[in-house]
């Protein structure tokens, strides 16, 4: 009977080991996505305030233009720490003109357009003359493997993004 019992223990061990073991490997998990996403978020907040200070980084000139999308764009992977590609949109919104500009990263994710500013347009505020104010938006985008889901044998990416959205002065 004493033999059967440890046989038994060997068992139900086996299968608290497997629980506790994919609950770590969960936890873990959802912390790095966590962690991605903090930096994304921290990014792109910085990044759409320097776009709104056009009056003081660019002569007072509102509308955007590819140059300045390569300058976000290195300044982005700057500030976003390893050599992980990043997808890369900005918008703007400016008297009723509506532009996107997409990053040109090498094996870059494409950022989902979901969020577009396109659906914002509500958001942009008037002074009491009638005058709209721009907008802008930054949206980052990272592919990051997903621990738990190759620990249960799918080797799908999944996404993160990241997007910051702030009138123009």
């Amino acid at each position: 009977m004493v033999n059967n019992q440890r046989g038994v223990f060997a068992i139900e061990m086996s299968f608290v080991l497997f629980f506790i073991v994919a609950l770590m490997v969960f936890t873990g998990d959802i912390a790095f996505k966590l962690f991605n996403r903090v930096a994304l978020d921290r990014v792109s907040y910085s990044l759409v305030n320097i776009i709104k200070e056009r009056t003081r980084f660019y002569n007072k000139r509102f509308e955007l233009n590819q140059r300045d999308i390569d300058d976000i764009q290195i300044l982005a992977s700057r500030l976003l720490s390893g050599n992980r590609p990043f997808g890369l949109r900005v918008e703007s919104l400016h008297k009723g003109v509506f532009k996107t500009f997409i990053g040109d990263v090498n094996q870059a994710p494409v950022c989902r357009i979901d969020d577009s500013l396109k659906l914002k347009k509500e958001l942009v505020p008037q002074n009491l003359a009638g005058k709209s104010f721009p907008l802008y938006q930054v949206t980052l985008c990272y592919q990051v493997d997903s621990w738990f889901e190759q620990f249960f044998g799918n080797t799908e990416q999944s996404h993160l993004q990241s997007t910051s959205v702030i009138v123009g002065r």
